[in-house]
């Protein structure tokens, strides 16, 4: 008995696309783009620069050497007029030369290198810390999309299953009513449903494959490649509220950020009020001078040489901008620390509603569990009660979707589940060690 051309496609694509191959696991894709993803490697460059700016030798507290060196040729012809006559030179080659060697020095700058070199050490933390972020953000991502995979997966097989038995189910109302037990109606009925099972596996099958390449994308795979996951989820881990809360006010991220970004508002008042101070610095160093000149009146050539050093002082008595910049950097510090008081209570929003979130999703796996088990042995019941023709071709339909839709959301719980302690240990910052 033939099979409608849909379903015949359905079970080419899903049989030459779903190849057997070794199952991903979630620590083997949290590795692979740990590793390769994107926006992970981009914020390890930045934070790389960042680090190497924050040194002293880029902020002032080195000396400067530097060398200078000329030499000048000059083609002359004239005359020198003396007192007693004038002399026509015959033309000829003059020469300048010179070189130095200088080290230079800032000896007192009001602090300014100071905090310009906390500034830089607060940034690399920044940047750091910023890396955390982008590496939590990344394997949040990666675990929705991963599980939803997983998910998509099982949802598939589901189907799959669902297909057959509709299949079988289609089969016997044809016998049926070639043998006159059974009315055309239920022979329609059953092509519906078996149509119906067919692009709900279609569609199903095509999501995942979609799905499938953004988890090669944030994997940093390449994206055509196919992968088939572990779908087994290990043991839930138990929180206790207090500790969560407490955790996300010591070690939170975004809190993290919120101090570095205060520390470094309190830099830049300093940094500002050294504009007021002088700054003093010292130099020393060794010239070298000297000229040749064929044709001179008197002197023929000369050379010098020698070492010199010094002290300089440089002071800006008036600088309207410099009380401008320090009221902005005293008013930048209080915005800092509105924003600090602010997400400190964000944070304790989230952390009490991801706890209470996980909490609800465990006991819905767990009712789940306990329908797909009722729904499995009810599906078992009208199987044999339809067999023996107890029962009618839609209450075994009601029965065989019934166990569908428990299977499938047994599946999402279990996921959502492990997603949402995922998001509270983000937000106690433990998920990035």
């Amino acid at each position: 008995m033939k099979y409608s051309i849909l379903t015949t496609l359905v079970f080419l694509f899903l049989f030459g696309n779903l190849k057997a191959q070794n199952k991903l696991s979630f620590e083997q894709a949290l590795a692979l783009t740990l590793e390769n993803n994107y926006d992970i490697l981009m914020a390890q460059v930045n934070e790389e620069i960042a680090e190497n700016s924050a040194s002293k030798a880029n902020n002032g507290f080195l000396p400067t050497v530097t060398a200078n060196g000329g030499y000048n040729w000059t083609y002359n012809t004239g005359e020198n007029e003396l007192i007693t006559e004038t002399r026509t030179f015959d033309p000829n080659n003059s020469y300048n030369y010179n070189a130095s060697a200088t080290v230079n020095y800032t000896l007192f700058d009001g602090q300014g290198r100071k905090f310009r070199y906390l500034q830089a050490k607060g940034s690399h933390q920044l940047s750091e810390l910023q890396l955390q972020l982008t590496i939590q953000n990344t394997v949040l991502e990666l675990s929705r999309i991963y599980h939803e995979v997983a998910r998509l997966e099982e949802s598939v097989i589901a189907q799959k299953n669902a297909l057959d038995i509709s299949k079988e189910r289609k089969k016997r109302a044809e016998y049926a009513y070639d043998y006159g037990q059974a009315k055309q109606l239920d022979v329609l009925n059953a092509k519906v449903d078996l149509n119906s099972d067919s692009i709900a596996l279609m569609t199903g099958i095509q999501e995942l494959e979609n799905l499938k390449r953004n988890l090669n994308f944030i994997m940093g795979q390449k994206i055509e490649q196919d992968i088939q996951l572990d779908t087994v989820v290990g043991t839930y881990e138990l929180f206790v509220e207090l500790e969560v809360l407490m955790a996300a006010e010591q070690n939170n991220i975004q809190l993290r950020l919120a101090e570095n970004n205060k520390n470094l508002s309190e830099y830049a008042i300093g940094s500002s009020k050294s504009n007021w101070m002088p700054t003093v610095g010292a130099n020393a160093g060794y010239n070298y001078r000297g000229q040749e000149d064929p044709n001179g009146a008197f002197l023929i050539g000369s050379q010098n040489y020698g070492p010199q050093a010094g002290f300089s002082l440089s002071w800006n008595l008036f600088n309207g901008s410099t009380n401008t910049q320090v009221k902005n950097a005293k008013l930048g510090l209080k915005n800092s620390q509105i924003e600090q008081q602010s997400l400190e209570q964000n944070i304790k929003s989230q952390g009490m509603n991801a706890f209470a979130t996980y909490r609800n999703l465990l006991f819905v796996l767990k009712a789940q569990k306990d329908n797909v088990a009722t729904a499995e042995d009810n599906f078992k019941r009208s199987e044999e009660s339809f067999k023996l023709g107890q029962i009618s071709s839609v209450e075994f339909r009601q029965a065989q979707l019934n166990l569908l839709n428990a299977e499938q959301a047994v599946s999402k719980a279990k996921y959502d589940a492990k997603n949402a302690e995922y998001q509270l240990l983000a937000v106690m910052g433990a998920l990035v060690k």
